[in-house]
């Protein structure tokens, strides 16, 4: 069975698993959000360092406490290689500093066995970080899951997502990994990042592929496709820039957290 080890522990996110621990607790601590009646369906949350980004993650996964899912689909962007459809994890473990997930693989799941558009690829996940630094977070606010890890390539936006809906239930959480806009100055990253907010909560494909800039961009453009059809609801939880974090505003990272639900009715 595949055994993925950790591979950013101790640069993007600490080694130690009581210092990890303890710093993805402040960051939900220090996280405030608004409740709804329902169950979270899916997140947008950044994949930066966690001293740049982690703050901004924690209010994404800050409304997952308190609940329970059976497996969680992963899904963001591939940063080192290139290929159409759709890379998934083989079945195995992934490895964190707080312990083990299970990892899904083709075999696992009756939907997928058959499917061309997607691979099964060890080489294009294992160097690749946009999904493990979900981990630690998930391992905190969660107990007793499954993974299902997919990195996008070139796709058919419609039929890709339709693939992606097969695999999702009420006890089954999407996960987009993505950053925003990269290296532009502070008030730049600021404009562009609000015009790519927006066409994410607008559910704005055109704008967002024509305007927005987003590393996972594919990959939000899969969660729109299938918010449309569900329709779910889109809620802004954070966006900031690494500019706010370290006070640097020469070249600056944006990042945000968006939540999914079937309602916002609020619970209070």
């Amino acid at each position: 069975m595949y055994l993925r080890l950790p591979q950013f522990a101790g640069t993007f996110y600490p080694d130690n698993p009581q210092v990890l621990q303890k710093m993805i607790e402040d960051f939900l601590l220090q996280a405030t959000v608004e409740r709804f009646k329902v169950q979270p369906r899916a997140l947008i949350v950044p994949h930066a360092g966690y001293i740049y980004s982690g703050a901004v993650a924690a209010y994404g996964f800050k409304i997952l406490e308190n609940y329970h899912y059976e497996k969680i689909v992963l899904l963001g962007p591939s940063h080192h290689f290139s290929f159409d459809g759709l890379a998934l994890s083989p079945q195995g473990i992934w490895e964190t500093p707080l312990g083990k997930i299970e990892a899904l693989g083709k075999e696992d799941l009756k939907n997928l066995k058959s499917n061309k558009e997607i691979i099964e690829s060890l080489e294009i996940h294992e160097p690749e970080h946009c999904l493990e630094v979900e981990l630690p977070y998930l391992q905190v606010v969660l107990k007793n899951f499954k993974i299902i890890s997919f990195l996008t390539g070139e796709i058919n936006l419609k039929q890709t997502a339709d693939i992606i809906d097969t695999l999702l239930d009420e006890t089954t959480l999407l996960i987009i990994s993505s950053d925003l806009s990269h290296y532009h100055s502070y008030h730049e990253a600021q404009q562009l990042d609000k015009v790519t907010i927006d066409a994410i909560l607008d559910n704005d494909i055109k704008r967002l592929e024509e305007y927005g800039e987003a590393c996972g961009k594919t990959a939000i453009e899969i969660l729109i496709e299938i918010a449309q059809k569900e329709k779910w609801q889109s809620k802004l939880l954070r966006a900031l820039n690494s500019g706010d974090v370290t006070g640097d505003k020469g070249q600056v990272v944006g990042y945000a957290s968006i939540g999914y639900y079937s309602s916002l009715n609020s619970s209070t």
